[in-house]
């Protein structure tokens, strides 16, 4: 199912999105040809937060530079002051962020580095920020309406939240050739059809089919694709029938959200045409909290239960989990599993996310060790899910731009591992090719198993945060009475 939208209100409803998951920076990359400036321009112009950062990992004109055979932005009546101002770090206010300025290409800036960029991307969610939109412009065209990928391309930072590929609707019937399509042979073989010969707009949708524009985009990015320059269309061709139709047959292609067709020069930028998925078809991220446990170590108390401020410990790491971009939160109860429910559906009731869906499950096995709830837990997992984190219930400090910072790292066959100070820690993300492994377990060491079987598929992710207590567990009374110590 999908609904009619434009591309400013499909921004607006994810940026809404966010609100109710962790404060964070919001990234939309953009990729293709035919109008990527143009676009990412009028979206700085729309000031969507406090703060607006244009930038790019490859290269890019300075918005301000006057030259009419070079700039896009000569299109637009009038450009934000902050465009103007260019600087080589990030800028603390809004403005544009590029590298060193070429010596031989007036007005022309190379990129940021992609691991500099998410670096402080990651930096940015640590302190909570909430008011900035970065836009990115991550690959190259030379101002051709169409073009393929090279080895090299795209740059897409792995923070990306949004991912927009565009065509320019320019190139549709014309030959296949160097003035309208940028790297001719790579195109050429990926549509079928020989230089020279025509592109339809056919061939756009075969583009797409063919996977080729979905490299580089990290599981955690949606994807919108955008047809440009809709209004240079001949007129049979820009019916709202004929347009809803291509724009359905992009929709079918598995992960993209959301189609538009969008037309005019600078300031005159508009949507003519857009649909959106009603439910997104973007990867899917579950997590399981084992909420299972004896508590052996801490004596007669269920730990999970203990007060930690105004809340107990299981409540503090539930809000936590699902302020994370999971979409299915499955818990596994068992030892005072009443008890342990009621926690789970007060929490459930007032923090899930409209997109979340929370499951409580009972081990009848628990007390034959955590290997037995990852199985329980995964066995109950959507056929959509993706991967999966293993989180403690008895983590309270779990961080979730921890766990974004993982699942940006996610990739078919991998088991994410974080290192925190030295050390391996939890949540792992195991990619969904193992939970048949997982289902099978029925010991204590629970996905540490898994992940011993696989050492060669462990991708282990260094994770710098000012928080020490993101990987603490509370296992014993003097774990307990630390953590509340500090945090009378």
């Amino acid at each position: 199912m999908a609904r009619r939208d434009t591309l400013d209100g499909y921004i607006r409803s994810l940026l809404n999105e966010r609100k109710l998951r962790f404060s964070s920076p919001f990234v939309i990359s953009a990729v293709g040809g035919g109008g990527k400036t143009t676009i990412l321009v009028n979206l700085f112009q729309q000031k969507y937060r406090t703060r607006s950062i244009l930038t790019t990992t490859t290269a890019m004109i300075a918005p301000g530079h006057r030259d009419k055979t070079t700039n896009p932005c000569e299109e637009f009546c009038q450009l934000d002051d902050a465009l103007l101002r260019i600087s080589a770090s990030p800028p603390a206010n809004s403005g544009v962020w590029y590298g060193k300025p070429f010596s031989d290409f007036p007005g022309k800036y190379s990129g940021i580095e992609r691991d500099v960029f998410d670096d402080y991307i990651r930096e940015r969610r640590e302190k909570d920020d909430s008011d900035l939109i970065v836009l990115c412009e991550a690959d190259g065209s030379k101002r051709k309406p169409l073009k393929a990928h090279a080895e090299h391309e795209p740059v897409i930072p792995r923070t990306t939240d949004l991912t927009l590929i565009i065509f320019g609707c320019a190139g549709v019937g014309k030959p296949l050739s160097d003035p309208f399509v940028h790297r001719t042979d790579r195109f050429s073989k990926l549509i079928g059809k020989e230089k020279g010969e025509r592109v339809e707009f056919d061939d756009l949708i075969t583009l797409l089919r063919s996977g080729h524009f979905i490299k580089g985009i990290r599981r955690t990015s949606r994807v919108a694709v955008i047809f440009n320059q809709a209004d240079l269309l001949p007129d049979s061709l820009s019916s709202h029938v004929t347009l809803r139709k291509w724009a359905e047959d992009a929709l079918a292609i598995p992960s993209i959200d959301a189609v538009f067709f969008t037309a005019g020069a600078g300031d005159a930028h508009r949507t003519e045409f857009g649909l959106v998925r009603t439910e997104t078809d973007s990867p899917l991220f579950s997590a399981v909290v084992l909420a299972a446990g004896l508590s052996r170590r801490m004596g007669k108390e269920n730990k999970l239960l203990l007060p930690l401020g105004n809340k107990t410990i299981l409540e503090h790491t539930l809000a936590q989990v699902l302020k994370s971009d999971i979409r299915e939160l499955v818990v596994v109860l068992g030892h005072e599993a009443t008890e342990v429910k009621e926690t789970v559906m007060k929490v459930a009731g007032t923090e899930t996310p409209p997109t979340t869906i929370v499951k409580t499950i009972l081990n009848r096995r628990y007390e034959s060790g955590q290997g037995t709830s990852v199985a329980a837990g995964v066995r109950h997992l959507g056929d959509r899910s993706a991967g999966c984190f293993f989180v403690p219930g008895d983590q309270p400090f779990v961080s979730p731009a921890v766990m974004r910072t993982l699942a940006e790292s996610s990739e078919d066959g991998k088991i994410i591992v974080p290192e925190i100070a030295g050390r391996s820690t939890s949540p792992a993300l195991f990619d969904r090719l193992f939970y048949e492994e997982l289902e099978k377990l029925n010991d204590d060491r629970g996905g540490r198993e898994v992940m011993d079987a696989h050492r060669e598929k462990c991708i282990v992710i260094p994770i710098t945060h000012s928080d020490e207590r993101v990987s603490l567990d509370i296992d014993t009374r003097d774990d307990y009475e630390t953590i509340t110590c500090r945090d009378s």
